[in-house]
């Protein structure tokens, strides 16, 4: 299971970057937090979409706060969400690291 919300970009961030898709939440198989800033924008090439994506290895961001800190400068974040999302980790838990992953 994984948890994923999405947030509201800052208008200032808009503004730099022009319009942007903002998630963030828990991965349970990877065990990690994730949060990504993408331009939205069909005029960007792949390479230069993303702005923010951490949480893309097993156990990476290990404290919520890292992840939403990781995207403050681009969304608003919501009070409490950081709670939400480990109450999401507590909920869903994480799976063992696979001997497959490096």
């Amino acid at each position: 299971m994984m948890s994923r919300y999405d947030l509201e970009p800052r208008p200032d961030a808009v503004a730099a970057h022009g319009n942007l898709c903002i998630a963030i939440g828990w991965d349970a198989p990877l065990d990690t937090f994730f949060a990504m800033v993408l331009r939205d924008d069909d005029d960007v090439p792949d390479e230069a979409r993303d702005l923010v994506w951490v949480g893309t290895r097993y156990g990476e961001v290990a404290e919520a706060d890292n992840a939403t800190d990781a995207i403050r400068a681009f969304a608003a974040i919501l009070e409490g969400l950081a709670a939400t999302l480990c109450a999401d980790r507590s909920k869903e838990g994480s799976r063992p690291r696979s001997p497959w992953i490096r």
